[in-house]
């Protein structure tokens, strides 16, 4: 059955696939009017005026935001060449740590921002100045969905603020860099959704309105709706899913004609920085020919449009913007490091992901060992978000699974390619017995003689009876298992 319905399936892609290369030549003709490696010598200069410019000052500034697009091109912002007198840029923000500067329990973002830069720094950042960030941050995540505004506020401590969306997002996006999955997921995708605006952008904070048609009136911007398409890629969206066409809709509409976007009203780099880190965070080629223009410009040769002479960028190109032409160090920051995911074809945050994704896994379960039965499953299964973890960090796993916890899987299993039905099982109790959890895996897979098949394929877990209530670690066994072997069914 599972074959006959992959035919089908296969047969229906190959006819799109005819229709939709009938409108493929409307970008064929649009080609970046400059390569990737005249990209790369470019940035190399941005690179170089880094190296110089801050080593007087033992390249103390280089963290935060600068490190993060050095890393992205290669540099080791605490090797030798970075270091002077065994002092680097991590050195200096270390010591600003444990001083606590730049560091406010009442900004998150102080704490999100600096994981960003100790990780593209390559240091540990659940053990810098004597802090624990990553931790820190984790214990913002509200049961709402919301990354607090604030780490602890000055009357109980506790986390607090509801207001900013910048908050949030840069929430999602430095756990990502530490290597974990976003506990509460679900709840924090929801959240975000609520605050796109009709115009399917985002603002820095949420709008609240006594009048209704207000909120019409909003008027989204293009660096924190590309934000916004960032944590929509972190937290594992399909890119064909609503609120995901609004934005990259908003994204293009905003797209001026010789490839750039602007900000209050102001043609710069930094913005084609943010939407070249959320194009590539969703796999989209930002010098590819959609986001290309007829002229050959794209993100990427507007941001090149500022650079100076010595490396660095503007923040505008000349005085009719009314403002001063002069190097600028957050257009400088964030211009190397849209370049250098442009230049990978792929997000910093990704790669940085990847990289700290081996010393996470053993924190992200409050309540789960490696040691334990189903640890490993589980994991895998947290990272895809097919099961989810509690916005405690809990994953639950003694607890019996429910079938709503079925069904989501299931649906969020099909998200991700896999052929799974999700069916009708809303006639289950909450405690599943293992013969109920057998008729589940039965509808979602179409197989016939399921206990036989699974039984024979390996895909129960150890210890399984038809009598006895099945757990949130062992219904986690069983649905990797499944993942890992649905070529067979």
């Amino acid at each position: 059955m599972m074959k006959s319905t992959w035919k089908k399936l296969l047969a229906l892609l190959l006819v799109w696939g005819m229709v939709l290369g009938a409108w493929q030549p409307v970008f064929a003709e649009n080609k970046s009017s400059i390569s990737r490696e005249e990209l790369y010598q470019r940035a190399q200069k941005t690179i170089n005026y880094y190296h110089k410019t801050y080593k007087e000052y033992s390249y103390a500034g280089i963290l935060d935001w600068p490190a993060l697009g050095l890393y992205g091109f290669g540099e080791d912002v605490s090797g030798p060449k970075w270091t002077v007198g065994g002092k680097n840029g991590a050195y200096w923000r270390e010591e600003q740590v444990k001083a606590g500067a730049g560091l406010s329990k009442v900004k998150n973002t102080d704490y999100q921002r600096t994981i960003i830069g100790v990780t593209a720094a390559g240091k540990d950042p659940r053990n810098f100045g004597g802090q624990n960030l990553v931790e820190t941050v984790k214990g913002t995540m509200m049961q709402n969905g919301h990354f607090a505004d604030s780490v602890a506020d000055n009357i109980t401590g506790e986390p607090v603020g509801e207001t900013l969306i910048n908050a949030h997002i840069y929430g999602i996006i430095a756990l990502h860099v530490a290597g974990e999955p976003i506990p509460n997921r679900d709840k924090c995708l929801e959240w975000l959704i609520k605050q796109q605006h009709m115009d399917g952008g985002f603002t820095w904070d949420v709008k609240y309105f006594d009048n209704p048609e207000d909120y019409h009136r909003v008027i989204s911007d293009v660096d924190m709706t590309a934000a916004g398409l960032m944590a929509f890629a972190i937290l594992g969206e399909d890119i064909n899913a609503p609120h995901v066409q609004r934005v990259l809709d908003f994204l293009k509409e905003e797209q001026l004609e010789n490839g750039g976007f602007h900000s209050w009203g102001t043609d710069n780099p930094e913005s084609c920085a943010w939407v070249i880190k959320a194009l590539t965070l969703f796999g989209i080629d930002p010098m590819g020919p959609e986001w290309t223009k007829p002229s050959g410009g794209n993100p990427v040769t507007s941001i090149l449009r500022f650079q100076q002479p010595d490396g660095s960028f503007s923040h505008v190109l000349n005085e009719e913007d009314y403002l001063p032409v002069y190097s600028n160090g957050m257009a400088t920051e964030q211009s190397l490091y849209g370049l250098a995911d442009a230049y990978n074809n792929k997000a910093a945050y990704d790669m940085l992901h990847e990289k700290y994704k081996p010393a996470a896994v053993e924190h992200v379960f409050k309540d789960f060992q490696p040691l334990d039965q189903g640890f490993e499953e589980a994991l895998a299964l947290a990272y895809d978000y097919i099961m989810l973890i509690d916005a405690k960090g809990n994953f639950h796993p003694t607890q019996p699974v429910k079938p709503e916890e079925l069904a989501r899987a299931f649906s969020r299993m099909q998200v991700l390619g896999y052929a799974i039905e999700v069916g009708d099982i809303s006639s289950y109790k909450n405690e599943l017995s293992g013969k109920e959890f057998v008729e589940i895996l039965s509808k979602a897979t179409g197989m016939e003689n399921t206990l036989e098949k699974l039984q024979e394929e390996g895909l129960l877990y150890e210890g399984f009876a038809m009598d006895k209530t099945v757990t949130k670690a062992e219904a986690a066994i069983s649905l990797y298992r499944l993942i890992k072997n649905i070529d067979l069914m």
